[in-house]
Parts: C-alpha cells; structure tokens; sequence
C-alpha cells in the first residue's frame, strides 16, 4: 500500500481524522484531513456568462466547505477570469494544463492537481452532448477521459449544473457507464434530470442544482458605477437588453458552428432579422411607455458589433436617444456592478439574466429553442411567465410581461426573492451532498 492509499484508507476509519504521532510523545494527536476539490470551469474568456459559472460555484464552496482546499483548472489561458478569481478568491489556486499532449507523460502541475483532488467536479454547462452541435467523437472522449483517470484512482467525481439534450449513436453507452458512476449529477434544468433517467443513467445523486452562475457575488463597483455615471443611466431607472445572433465568433479562426456560423445561411440571416426586429420593438414600447432609457449590453463579445449594427442603428430617433450602446466587452464583476442597478432585464442569452435575478433584478428571457433545454430552468425555479421563445412569441407578449413587471414592481421583486429563495435551497443541499462524499459531516 503506498502512502496516499494509506492516507486515505485512514482518514476514512477516523471518521476524516488522521492520527499522527508527535515528536517526544506516547499517544497520537488529531489533525483534521485535508480535503481537495479541483474544479473544472471557465469555459471563455469572451462569455460573461462562461466567466460566470466560476466564481458562482466557487462562492458556493467557500461558503459551504470553507475547509477544503480549491484548485481550479483552466485547460486554455483564461486571463480574464483568471483576474476575477484572484481578486475575489485569494485562496484558489489556478492550475492550468491539457489532460494529455500526443505521446508527452502526463506529468506536472495537472497530474499532481488530479492525484491531489478528493474529488472531481465539472462545472455548469452542455459539454456533455454528442449530436447535439456535432459530432466530434474525438472531442467527446477528451473530455470523458478525465473521468476515466478518476475512476481508475478511486477519486469520486461529480457534474454541477449540467444541461443534457443529446447522446447520438454510439455514444449513448459510454455517457451512461461513465455518470452511472458519478458520485452526482446535478442538473440545471428538470428536463436535462427526466432525460437522463429515462435512459437509464444511475449516478448515486441525480436532482435538479441550479447552475453555478446563481452563487454569483462578485463586483467591481469602480469600473460599474464608473461606467454608468459616463453613460447617464440612473439606480432603476434603465432596461438592460441582451442579444445573441447568428454570427461567428470574433476570436474564431475555425469554420465556426452550428450556433456561431462563419457565414450565416439566409434561413439564419432572416431568423435574425426577424429577432432583432422584436427586439427593437420592445425596445421602443418599454421607452414610449416608461420613459426610462435601455442599455444595449453584450454577454459575448462578438454581440457589440450586432447591438450596434442590427439594434442602435435602426431605432427611431426619439428612441435612439434614449438608448445606450455599449462600444466594449466587459468582464463578469463589472457587468455585475451595472445590472445591480437595472429596473429590469431583457435578453436572448441566460446568463446575464441569471446575474440579475442573483442581483433581485426582474428578468425576461426569450430564447432560442436551437440552444437547448438549458432555457427550462426560468421555469424550474419558478418564474415560467418570465420564459418566451423568441421565434414563436410576438413581441407584443414579451413587452407585457415587461409592462407587468414595471406596472407592479414590488410583485415582481418578490417574485425573484421566492425564485432565489428556491434556488439558495437547492444550492445548500447540493453543497450539504458534496460535503457528505467528501466524508465531511459537521
């Protein structure tokens, strides 16, 4: 047996103890056994809502297991996230690597990070879909292989947050062996739980967990409050819109993807057309109606350029004027700044709208069907009537429930305090779970 076995073997007789003898003593003293998580997160620099899912999960673990130690794991250079977390998680430490590397050993700061690790979580997110954006069989096994090493040192693992939507022949076999064996699987949307239990996955947890993105807190009130006084947008006083469109992304150097194509197709040009026109739309209503302004807001980078050209520019000009594009990507902790003060939010992307309903920000999410099941989770925590499909849905529905929402503000606040009060439930027996199989029990 060589030591880590030994350890281990031991800290789990003691009940997470192990016994050690001090020098110039007869009888061992008890000290605590450290636990290590590493955390696999932060999908994009270029995505505040890939940043997002960090630090949300990330407070969620200091909050609930303050005693592990946290090692997060950033397979590509993430610079920008990498910023948030060392400012607002000091004690994280970042390991950075690819799992493997041709015929290179496995070996450094990954290897010692994964022989370390008490456990293995995945982060929130989709990347465990085959058929559903391509078929790449290639990627897909990447990203399992980590799982396999887990199982072949006995290191439980576990998905937090995950959206499922398709396991396309011949991969339907290999997902099912890998996360039946799964110490969790927390899903973000009921619909992604009911899919995988109809074929038959058995994890030893299998719930419904918000995605990390709701643990969000982080903020940085200098550049936020920086930014809104430049752009004249007063506490409550503005309608936050985000859009997404069908157009590649601007740091892509590949052909692109079904969601983000090189070149549009004309059924995704007039689908765009045809969004954008609700979207302006909305946008006129909510100002001709309230008098407030509307802050044009990117949560990927490559939707600056598209508010600018298929929104801004096409307004009226009594409502341009009420408008405020914003020229620049940001990063989590500032757009975090901005819509904690927000009236309301509008967007075709989740995750900015995830953001502020942990802000207690009214939000109406109108999305896409072709961007999966992860949309069903406004549902799950209750806030259906706040769920639209952009292409079956006027635009006349979604600026009522906008109007509704301004009409009775105080009701729609407490609507988003009972949702987050769901939501801080789920998380806590999530955590609660997590802290179980890591054989920590106060």
């Amino acid at each position: 047996m060589n030591r880590r076995d030994f350890l281990t073997q031991t800290s789990l007789a003691t009940g997470g103890v192990l016994l050690l003898k001090t020098p110039g003593t007869a009888a061992p003293v008890a000290k605590a056994a450290t636990r290590t998580i590493l955390l696999r997160s932060s999908w994009n620099d270029h995505n505040i809502g890939d940043q997002g899912h960090t630090p949300g999960t990330l407070r969620l673990l200091e909050r609930y297991i303050p005693e592990a130690e946290i090692l997060l794991w950033h397979e590509e250079p993430r610079p920008e996230t990498e910023k948030i977390i060392t400012r607002h998680f000091p004690k994280v430490k970042i390991v950075r690597g690819s799992f493997y590397d041709g015929d290179k050993p496995f070996e450094g700061e990954l290897k010692d990070a994964f022989d370390r690790a008490s456990m293995y979580i995945v982060n929130s997110g989709m990347v465990f879909n085959y058929g559903l954006f391509g078929y790449d069989w290639a990627n897909t096994m990447a990203r399992l292989t980590p799982f396999y090493y887990c199982l072949d040192r006995g290191t439980p693992f576990g998905l937090y947050g995950q959206s499922f939507d398709r396991f396309a022949h011949p991969s339907m076999p290999v997902f099912r062996d890998v996360f039946s064996r799964a110490a969790f699987i927390y899903t973000r949307d009921d619909e992604s739980r009911k899919f995988l239990k109809e074929n038959n996955f058995k994890p030893r947890v299998l719930e419904f967990g918000p995605d990390g993105c709701f643990g969000i807190d982080v903020r940085d009130e200098e550049r936020g409050r920086a930014y809104l006084k430049k752009s004249g947008l007063d506490d409550q006083k503005f309608l936050v819109v985000v859009i997404r469109t069908n157009t590649k992304h601007i740091y892509d150097k590949s052909g692109g993807s079904v969601l983000n194509p090189a070149q549009a197709t004309p059924e995704q040009q007039e689908q765009d057309r045809q969004r954008l026109g609700k979207v302006r739309e909305l946008i006129t209503t909510w100002v001709r109606q309230t008098g407030m302004k509307v802050l044009l807001a990117p949560e990927v980078s490559k939707e600056v350029a598209q508010a600018k050209t298929g929104v801004y520019d096409q307004l009226p000009a009594d409502i341009q004027s009420k408008v405020v594009w914003r020229d620049t990507f940001w990063n989590a902790d500032e757009a975090m700044s901005v819509y904690a003060r927000a009236h309301s939010m509008f967007g075709i992307e989740p995750h900015s709208l995830i953001m502020g309903l942990a802000l207690g920000v009214p939000v109406v999410h109108a999305r896409p069907l072709a961007h999966g099941l992860k949309g069903w989770m406004f549902r799950d925590i209750g806030l259906p009537e706040w769920l639209f499909e952009i292409d079956q849905t006027p635009a006349s529905a979604m600026s009522d429930e906008l109007m509704k929402i301004h009409q009775n503000y105080p009701l729609a606040k407490e609507k988003v305090r009972k949702a987050m009060a769901f939501v801080a439930d789920r998380q806590k027996v999530g955590m609660q779970v997590i802290r179980k199989k890591l054989q920590l029990t106060s």
